[in-house]
């Protein structure tokens, strides 16, 4: 018996499939979209760097705010990793309110 997970034809029928096969726990241990999550607000932080960092840090936490809700709809991320983002975005809310005085 293998230790890893081995693809089958079910797990290609659909891109649904697919990325829950990747995200299994036989593969990447449901670590695959925190990872990418993670990576895509590095990048719509450094993206958005031209602005305020208070700014930047709102946007990108509200960006993977809701790619982190659409993701644990789909069952893809532990819910837990959606509230990180979702409180992530409170504190950038609450940091541009101070900064705007």
């Amino acid at each position: 018996m293998s230790y890893y997970e081995l693809p089958t034809g079910n797990y290609s029928m659909d891109i649904y499939g697919i990325f829950y096969y990747v995200n299994g726990e036989g593969v990447t241990g449901g670590l695959f979209w925190v990872v990418m999550l993670s990576v895509i607000w590095i990048i719509a932080f450094m993206a958005l760097k031209q602005y305020s960092t208070s700014r930047a840090f709102t946007f990108a936490s509200f960006f993977c705010s809701i790619m982190g809700i659409f993701l644990a709809v789909l069952d893809l991320i532990n819910p837990k990793y959606m509230y990180l983002t979702i409180f992530m975005t409170l504190i950038g809310f609450v940091w541009l309110k101070f900064e705007d005085g």
